[in-house]
């Protein structure tokens, strides 16, 4: 799917920003404008925040109604709330966090890390995975009830397929 959507603009790099945009706010496309949630944006505002002219975000969204394909997607996105940052600026709240990244192929990886919480008995109140294709790099954020053992840390960092670990 995601090759589909890249194919579709990848000749006109300044769309393709648009539909990063929306990819990666979970923006989506009616017939009568771009939603986050049941809230219509502002055409420019979403031109500003890719750092394209309104035009182009015009452009980008007529193409993307007219694709069949491409409505089967856009107009079902969705928000999501990303709570990593609100979780590490809130200790007293959310005691444990762990950022893990990892090749976009692996297998396992969250059914991994979720498993050795579980043996901690730790909560998991949160967790949210990206994409490396809606996003920057393919990364999984868990918060916990409880602060995260080291031992987690180097247990993950043994998979071949994990990039890196952080725990805050």
């Amino acid at each position: 799917m995601w090759d589909e959507i890249i194919k579709a603009f990848q000749n006109t790099p300044s769309r393709l920003k648009v539909v990063e945009l929306l990819l990666e706010f979970g923006f989506s496309v009616h017939e009568d404008g771009i939603y986050a949630g049941p809230v219509m944006l502002p055409i420019t505002k979403v031109a500003k925040a890719a750092k394209v002219d309104r035009k182009v975000v015009e452009e980008t969204v007529r193409d993307i109604r007219k694709n069949e394909e491409l409505m089967k997607v856009f107009k079902y996105l969705k928000p999501v709330a990303d709570l990593s940052e609100v979780a590490r600026m809130n200790k007293e709240r959310f005691e444990g966090v762990i950022e893990i990244e990892a090749f976009s192929s692996s297998v396992g990886i969250a059914a991994r890390a979720t498993t050795l919480l579980a043996e901690e008995d730790l909560v998991i109140r949160y967790l949210l995975a990206k994409d490396p294709e809606l996003s920057v790099k393919s990364t999984m954020t868990i918060v916990t009830d409880k602060k995260i053992p080291a031992r987690i840390l180097e247990l993950l960092l043994r998979n071949k397929d994990v990039i890196s670990v952080k725990i805050s």
